[in-house]
């Protein structure tokens, strides 16, 4: 026999999400993942203790609107490590009868049949399934901010009502955890992912030293009005909120209307004491550098550098895992709420790199079919731009995942034997390749920026 332990408890309910939540509140379980079932109409979530990735509850929706006062407990499962000889060991047992003609598929490759125990009860034996790793695509995390629009709908996004600044199409962030939206592990968390899967896919670069959370977020932002003046600070600023990183960023233009600027960096020689004065004033604008800026420019944004996006610009960001922001100027405007936004003068006084951080600037117009072109580069990723316009083998390495942002075009990413698994990619889309991905093909016609977490 090849029965190995008890694999789970299913249990029949009448609202998964709700009892997802009695469960991880009550009694202290992880939430793995939800996913729909091979039939179509069951839902399943997986359970498990806090310091196990092994499922020990499976909560199934669907399967009876009307549960009864007892026997909610809908099966008794045994991991088997050859679910096709115990199928067929089981054909031979006189005693057993068998519920299941033939073998049940799951999304994740899991498989499993059921047959009745000596009272009627539902007994399963399950083999849990290998997931390859494959291109990981998120249900984005939307933000309303003052200075948004409705511009990510190109992308054919569907944003909630209002004026919707960023889309967090990646992120691992308390303030917006995205879930994973296609292949067999649609509904899990990136948190959940990176517990569950992280010390393999993401690479032995892949998580944050200091939150040991996914290291990057990957933003889209709409800029419909100017964004205020801010700036971020680095990882050892000592007033930090607690679990926060500094935060180091770049941006890639999408799109820029003419005329449209941002605000980068202090202009030559203006020091402390001159800015604490201005900002009692009117003057600040007079001590910030102003830059042009068109489709296809990046930037790079290290902590301590002053910036701010102005209006008419669709920007694509990659930056640390970090949501903390000093706002050193917001033009005197109320918030969503019509109060005037908190300003951080004496953080942001504290932070600003005053004699420059070393940002960077890359004008990419100049790009031909088929070049790679560094455009960003940090200790905490390096972003390269491709013009793809003939199919292109890649592939990722151990050391750190891959993030793929498609800045414009369509086309598709072959992956896994020899490329035939394929899935069609257009604009505004982005994906998290696992470093265990391996080679990999980017065809079609598109413009690509490929973020990696580069070794110390």
């Amino acid at each position: 026999m090849t029965i190995q332990k008890i694999e789970h408890v299913g249990i029949m309910v009448k609202d998964i999400e709700a009892s997802i939540s009695f469960y991880t509140k009550v009694l202290g379980l992880k939430h793995l993942r939800t996913m729909p079932h091979s039939n179509g109409i069951i839902t399943l979530a997986f359970l498990a203790y806090p310091h196990s990735n092994e499922t020990v509850l499976e909560l199934i929706q669907g399967y009876n609107a009307s549960l009864p006062a007892e026997g909610k407990v809908h099966h008794l499962a045994f991991t088997v490590s050859d679910i096709e000889v115990e199928f067929e060991r089981m054909k031979q047992l006189p005693e057993v009868k068998l519920q299941d003609e033939e073998l049940t598929i799951l999304p994740d490759g899991s498989r499993y049949f059921f047959f009745y125990g000596p009272d009627g009860e539902f007994l399963e034996l399950f083999e849990p399934g290998k997931i390859e790793p494959y291109p990981l695509q998120f249900e984005p995390e939307f933000k309303e901010r003052v200075w948004g629009g409705r511009a990510l709908e190109q992308f054919g996004l569907t944003p909630p009502d209002g004026a919707i600044g960023e889309g967090w199409m990646i992120s691992d962030h308390p303030n917006g955890i995205t879930k994973i939206v296609n292949g067999p592990l649609a509904g899990t968390g990136l948190d959940v992912l990176r517990e569950q899967f992280g010390a393999q896919w993401f690479g032995k670069n892949g998580l944050s030293g200091k939150s040991q959370r996914f290291p990057l977020l990957i933003k889209l932002l709409d800029c419909n009005d100017d964004l205020s003046v801010q700036v971020h600070p680095t990882d050892e600023y000592d007033k930090l909120p607690e679990g926060e990183l500094g935060k180091t960023e770049m941006w890639y233009i999408l799109s820029a209307k003419p005329d449209a600027k941002i605000i980068y960096g202090l202009k030559d020689q203006v020091t402390k004491q001159q800015l604490a004065e201005a900002l009692t004033g009117e003057g600040v604008m007079e001590l910030l550098q102003e830059v042009p800026v068109k489709a296809g420019d990046a930037f790079y944004i290290p902590a301590g550098t002053v910036h701010a996006l102005c209006s008419g610009v669709v920007v694509a960001e990659i930056q640390q895992n970090s949501d903390t922001t000093y706002r050193l100027y917001d033009y005197n405007r109320p918030g969503l709420d019509g109060k005037p936004r908190e300003l951080h003068i004496e953080d942001s006084l504290e932070v600003i790199a005053y004699e420059g951080a070393g940002a960077a600037y890359v004008d990419t117009s100049e790009m031909k079919a088929g070049e790679w072109l560094t455009i960003a580069e940090s200790p905490y990723f390096k972003v390269d731009k491709g013009l793809i316009e003939a199919a292109t083998k890649l592939t990722t390495n151990t050391d750190s995942f891959e993030i793929l942002v498609v800045a414009e075009g369509s086309g598709s990413i072959a992956w896994g034997e020899d490329l035939k698994q394929v899935h069609d990619v257009k604009a505004g889309e982005c994906f998290l390749l696992p470093a265990t991905l391996g080679d990999y093909s980017l065809a079609g016609s598109l413009t690509v920026l490929r973020s990696v977490v580069p070794s110390a």
